[in-house]
């Protein structure tokens, strides 16, 4: 049990700092703000597979 929290631990990290990276380097716009968009559906998409990938549940 203790791994499947550090597991989704990891991913929340990992995914606040991916939507700050977007939000930093320009990718996605300070006018999108918090709607949907496919730019960082995508990102949050790569960041979560790769984690997977090396750690599996």
């Amino acid at each position: 049990m203790h791994f499947d929290l550090a597991h989704a631990a990891v991913i929340v990290v990992a995914l606040v700092l991916t939507n700050l990276a977007l939000n930093a380097s320009g990718i996605v716009s300070k006018e999108e703000g918090n709607t949907w968009s496919w730019k960082r559906f995508l990102a949050y998409f790569v960041v979560v597979a790769a984690i997977n990938l090396i750690w599996p549940m």
